[in-house]
């Protein structure tokens, strides 16, 4: 399987128009409330729901606000992968460009669950530097904007 590090590092881009996306991607399984953000060099879509974005104030273990977003990795064009999707659940340190994978989802391509994970707790010591110019940094972008 892709490692997400892997996914988030490659940045590369493909045109969409906003009907023929949004009609795409309902013919996938995704709902209308899911956005294309951009595609990984290995043809892996990935989505953004907008709609999804929460603010979470500081805690007693993270000393700073973090904004968090659903993102999802769509398998299915890249050639070769064994998984269909993965809907993960980010953390922003917008202010610090730091990111925390709070849960992850893996589905095969049936749809049938493969896999869950989510972090126990959500600790300063946890949050890793979001790189330039990768699809993790337009992730935290959809995030942080709002």
């Amino acid at each position: 399987m892709t490692s997400i590090r892997n996914l988030l590092l490659p940045l590369a881009f493909l045109g969409f128009s906003g009907g023929a996306m949004a009609e795409g991607i309902a013919a996938r399984g995704w709902s209308a409330d899911w956005k294309v953000i951009g595609v990984a060099e290995d043809r892996t879509e990935v989505l953004v729901r907008p709609e999804s974005v929460r603010e979470l104030p500081p805690s007693s273990d993270r000393n700073f606000a973090v904004r968090q977003v659903w993102a999802g990795f769509d398998f299915t064009p890249a050639a070769g992968l064994a998984t269909g999707r993965k809907v993960i659940l980010f953390r922003y340190d917008c202010a610090a460009r730091r990111v925390l994978i709070a849960a992850a989802t893996d589905y095969a391509a049936s749809g049938q669950i493969m896999s869950r994970n989510a972090v126990e707790a959500d600790t300063a010591d946890q949050y890793a530097p979001v790189e330039h110019d990768t699809l993790n940094a337009v992730i935290m972008a959809e995030a942080c904007s709002v």
